[in-house]
């Protein structure tokens, strides 16, 4: 998975925006007020009568400095109160600890691949104990294979459930995507389990096939679908994987 170095949805990098934001503003107002500090004075009086008018024009214009220093601090505020962040994953879709993931053996129209079917492709590869499970489906394409299902969850990835710790919805949607260097990626509704589910296109030797990714709290998944055309359609079905992949009880 390609890592972003900044998570521009979170909570700290928020925090951070409203501090800049707030420092630019002082930093404004310090300005304004150096200098228009000869203008607030006015010219150098003659006379006691002129030194009375000069400092009444300089009652004015001091006040008028004020006025606009009071716009600005308010513009600041304001922008710097528009910043609002994401909490990291594990936090903002907590985990269910009563479910079992393993793949379903047929939705819709694609059917688990198993056995010597799917020992060309490397089968359901499990891998290492901190890696994604991996399942093959036939699809109603012409292809071998239709669908590829990938899970992976805090129960048995300790680097994905640090990563949820420190990491948004946001920003891992954003790096499944940028791994799979789909376009055209588009949120959609992310189903009972909640969290966040998005789609988009692959451009590949094989076509153009449909990735769909999903996080909440312990799981992140994905699907891709060599048969799908729609990013709407692959969204329901990638729905429909996630729900019957993952049991709660």
């Amino acid at each position: 998975m390609i890592m972003l170095s900044i998570d521009t949805t979170s909570e700290s990098y928020a925090a951070g925006q409203s501090v800049a934001a707030l420092l630019f503003t002082a930093g404004a107002m310090a300005a304004i007020w150096f200098a228009t500090r000869t203008w607030r004075r006015g010219p150098v009086p003659g006379g006691a009568v002129d030194a009375e008018r000069a400092g009444a024009q300089a009652v004015r214009r001091g006040n008028i400095v004020r006025g606009v220093l009071l716009v600005v601090a308010a513009a600041g505020l304001v922008r710097a109160s528009t910043y609002e962040g994401e909490p990291p994953a594990a936090y903002a879709a907590p985990v269910v600890r009563e479910r079992v993931i393993d793949a379903a053996p047929r939705v819709g129209a694609y059917r688990l691949l198993t056995g010597a079917e799917v020992a060309e492709f490397g089968g359901p590869a499990t891998g290492r104990a901190t890696s994604a499970k991996r399942w093959f489906y036939d699809g109603p394409g012409e292809g071998p294979v239709g669908a590829l299902l990938q899970i992976n969850a805090v129960e048995w990835d300790t680097g994905l459930a640090e990563e949820k710790r420190s990491d948004t919805m946001g920003q891992e949607l954003r790096n499944a995507f940028a791994g799979a260097r789909a376009t055209e990626v588009t949120a959609f509704e992310a189903g009972p389990w909640g969290g966040r589910l998005s789609c988009g296109f692959m451009t590949s030797i094989a076509g153009r096939p449909t990735v769909c990714a999903w996080t909440d709290g312990g799981t992140s998944g994905l699907v891709m679908l060599l048969d799908e055309k729609s990013l709407s359609e692959a969204a329901e079905l990638a729905l429909r994987f996630r729900t019957a992949s993952e049991k709660r009880t």
